[in-house]
């Protein structure tokens, strides 16, 4: 048996090219390890996730803000339920921040009029609000039975009115004082002062709109230069049967509405979104709901199903970058049978 040669059997190990073959398998390996860290670091890195500011605003110009990313939601009319209509505003940009006790939602949308006043017929309010369920994702028709709704609402009569923001149209004279009687029964839109500027409700479908006992939602509206921009604030926690819970890992789905007092939209006739977003509830980022929401609807694909292509496709990459042990293993014994075979000639 020659010195440069194994027997292993009726297999004949050449000793010298099993040598530089293993070296070669070695190198390879090193140069496999560096390879799987570089995919996993540029398929896995990207746009960083918001991060936790130390304090949520309630101001819609707060510096916490100018970092936030943005997202752009395109908004239609209602066409779903009686009275449709609506449409006056195209689109709303949303951002969101958190931190260890609250979060916040940030509104803005074009309206080159600010409508604040209902004191007389035919005078409505801007308004706006966000509709939010965690968990699965619900039908857009503000809810239905078995799928509740918690829904945040802004008008801007409630902190901007001159005058009564309950609406003085609704009173009527009486012997000894004016009378009014939304007010006397405690109707949550009559108020005679607001103090956080939000309501916050309940659905489970369209006619199902219900004041919630609690009300743990502040809202705070300012006029920009070309329309409005609103604050929808509030603690992770709350008491209420169907507030929205801000808990970690939970998926929150969010959509939202837009009225325009001037041009008389009120009640339905509004512009909302059909599309969802979702919000990661330990970082604050907003990104579009899958195309398929299990709950009946579709939400347009044109932008979110394409979003949704890529990061499955990412994701896909980043799982088969980091099942390592066995991809080093085929490639380095593949590496030293090429080796050996080509040294052995």
């Amino acid at each position: 048996m020659s010195s440069q040669s194994i027997e292993i059997g009726s297999v004949s190990i050449d000793r010298n090219a099993a040598r530089r073959a293993t070296k070669l398998a070695v190198i390879v390996l090193c140069l496999m390890m560096v390879l799987q860290v570089a995919v996993v670091a540029v398929l896995t890195v990207g746009p960083q996730p918001l991060r936790s500011v130390n304090e949520v605003p309630a101001e819609p110009d707060a510096a916490a803000w100018d970092d936030a990313p943005t997202e752009t939601v395109s908004l239609d009319p209602q066409q779903m339920a009686l009275p449709y209509g609506g449409g006056s505003v195209d689109e709303v940009t949303v951002q969101a921040v958190t931190n260890d006790t609250h979060v916040a939602f940030r509104m803005e949308w074009e309206d080159p009029t600010a409508d604040t006043e209902i004191n007389e017929p035919n005078a409505y309010s801007d308004a706006a609000a966000i509709m939010l369920r965690s968990g699965s994702q619900p039908p857009v028709t503000m809810g239905a039975s078995g799928d509740p709704v918690n829904i945040w609402y802004w008008r801007s009569s409630w902190q901007h009115s001159e005058s009564d923001p309950g609406g003085d149209m609704y009173s009527y004279p009486h012997p000894d004082n004016e009378t009014k009687p939304g007010q006397a029964a405690g109707n949550p839109l009559s108020k005679s002062s607001y103090n956080r500027y939000a309501q916050n409700y309940y659905a489970t479908g369209y006619g199902s709109l219900t004041n919630a006992e609690t009300q743990p939602v502040a809202a705070n509206g300012e006029r920009t230069d070309d329309g409005w921009a609103v604050v929808f604030q509030r603690e992770h926690d709350a008491s209420g049967q169907y507030d929205a819970a801000f808990e970690d890992g939970e998926q929150m789905y969010l959509t939202y509405a837009i009225w325009d007092g001037d041009a008389d939209e009120v009640n339905g006739e509004k512009s909302l979104s059909y599309q969802f977003l979702t919000l990661d509830t330990d970082d604050g980022t907003l990104s579009a709901a899958d195309s398929d929401d299990g709950g009946g609807n579709e939400t347009d694909g044109t932008d979110g199903g394409a979003v949704a292509g890529v990061t499955d496709s990412a994701l896909w990459l980043v799982g088969a970058a980091t099942n390592w042990p066995a991809l080093l293993a085929l490639a380095t014994v593949a590496a030293w049978l090429v080796s050996y075979w080509r040294l052995r000639e």
